[in-house]
């Protein structure tokens, strides 16, 4: 593992807040380092999660990912049913978090009635304005773990984590 490409990646998440990107890499240097003591660290978390077995360590590396990114904020997982203005809510909340001070138009998104990949690609388009990339995090389930980079990151995003071995798509 590269350090030096864990601190960029996580950076482009956590921006400024280097407490949180502190706190982050520790996690996901532990889930790249050893993914059996991972699983035995969050074992409660991920019991949460209905995980209560060994994971793959492809897949228990893109579950710490989203628990990582989500216990500070600079993540959220989304229902496959909301839509774009309820998604914008979540967003609006994270981009706050991050210190950004373009937020969506959630009015302007609450008049599409679309789910599911539909409405990733409605906010998507609202992000784009604001120069903002939406990051779909990889995990099996109905739900899409969410997050967003800066759009002029958003191929050094997909590269550092292809990298660090996490998988995540910009959407």
């Amino acid at each position: 593992m590269n350090q030096d490409n864990l601190t960029q990646f996580v950076n482009l998440f956590a921006l400024t807040d280097t407490a949180a990107s502190q706190r982050i890499m520790e996690r996901l240097a532990l889930v790249l380092r050893d993914p059996i003591a991972y699983q035995q660290a969050y074992a409660e978390e991920l019991a949460e999660r209905g995980i209560e077995t060994a994971l793959p360590a492809q897949e228990l590396r893109d579950v710490a990912l989203i628990d990582a990114l989500w216990s500070e904020d600079f993540a959220w997982e989304n229902d496959w049913k909301d839509s774009p203005d309820e998604m914008a809510q979540y967003i609006n909340e994270m981009l706050v978090h991050q210190g950004r001070t373009a937020l969506l138009d959630e009015k302007l998104l609450a008049r599409s009635v679309a789910t599911g990949p539909e409405a990733l690609d409605i906010v998507q388009e609202a992000l784009e304005p604001l120069g903002l990339a939406l990051i779909l995090l990889t995990l099996n389930s109905d739900s899409y773990p969410l997050s967003v980079v800066n759009e002029a990151q958003a191929e050094d995003a997909r590269r550092l984590a292809k990298e660090l071995g996490f998988k995540l798509s910009v959407y």
